[in-house]
């Protein structure tokens, strides 16, 4: 049987932030100016299918873990026997990040009851304020 923390193999994060709105384009008060791009890459080398359940993907800054202020969904994932898969999961916040310091991403995830979670490399926040 193979170890089921290795179905996922690897989380990329890109981080960004648009104080001001595209150009063209009038200014809403309530509009999303935090963005996190969360990416997942999965891996099933069994003969049967996996479901990988995604219980949360948070975003934390890298010197003291603090949250950021994302809010993501649950989402379960079926991998079919000898499948690689890569979701995509797209965060978005009205107030942006509270440090522009460098974030990870963490992802809490389920596999057979079993939780685990696993962490993007740190990286630094794309500040568009045109």
């Amino acid at each position: 049987m193979t170890n089921n923390n290795s179905l996922i193999k690897k989380v990329t994060l890109i981080a960004r932030q648009e104080n001001l709105p595209t150009l063209g384009i009038p200014d809403a008060p309530q509009r999303n100016i935090g963005f996190a791009s969360v990416f997942i890459y999965l891996e099933n080398p069994q003969l049967n299918t996996v479901i990988v359940k995604i219980r949360k993907v948070e975003i934390c800054n890298l010197l003291d873990g603090k949250l950021q202020n994302f809010q993501s969904q649950y989402k379960e994932i079926e991998l079919k026997p000898l499948e690689n898969s890569e979701i995509a999961i797209k965060l978005a916040n009205k107030s942006g990040y509270a440090v522009h310091d460098r974030v990870k991403a963490v992802v809490t995830y389920d596999i057979n009851n079993q939780s685990n979670t696993i962490e993007s490399e740190a990286v630094t926040v794309n500040d568009f304020s045109h």
